[in-house]
């Protein structure tokens, strides 16, 4: 990044991802938590080579007794909202304070009302759609390019701590 210039985020409604795209259809049916790691080593790909910074927010709200759990590793870094904190909530706070701070902020989410709330706060918003369609052009372009080799990225089991593991497996089994 170069200094001085605004610093590319993308935040991601998670769960909204995970109901609209359809690699996730089955996987959501099945194993939540396979879809959430999912999403997150899809999402891994394309930072820093889209975005500077990618958060995804997972949202706690109905979960009881949970605080608040992140998780970063290199641009990438994985919310899940403390008990009675929706996804929106946070994202919108997230918006407010990245436009105050001049940085270039996108949302993806399909929610309409969450999308308002962003162009309202001074972000940009991208429909889950959209956002699925511009990462497959990204791939696509990369992979003509000789550029993009998936097989030689780690996978997220290798990147999160014993403690998030554990978070995320006692998460599951409620």
């Amino acid at each position: 990044m170069i200094k001085g210039m605004p610093m590319s985020w993308l935040v991601i409604d998670g769960y909204n991802i995970i109901n609209s795209w359809p690699e996730f259809a089955h996987l959501r049916r099945e194993d939540m938590e396979a879809a959430r790691v999912k999403c997150v080593e899809i999402l891994r790909e394309f930072t820093p080579l889209v975005w500077d910074r990618i958060t995804i927010v997972f949202d706690a709200y109905r979960s009881s007794g949970k605080g608040s759990l992140r998780e970063e590793a290199r641009g990438l870094e994985v919310v899940f909202t403390a008990e009675g904190q929706t996804a929106d909530v946070y994202i919108e706070r997230l918006v407010s304070v990245a436009v105050s701070h001049g940085q270039d902020v996108e949302v993806a989410s399909s929610d309409y009302l969450e999308q308002r709330l962003v162009l309202w706060k001074g972000g940009r918003r991208i429909p889950a759609q959209e956002l699925r369609f511009r990462l497959q052009e990204v791939r696509s372009s990369l992979k003509k390019q000789g550029c993009l080799d998936i097989s030689t990225r780690s996978v997220l089991d290798e990147r999160l701590s014993e403690h998030v593991k554990q978070t995320l497996e006692n998460w599951r089994r409620r």
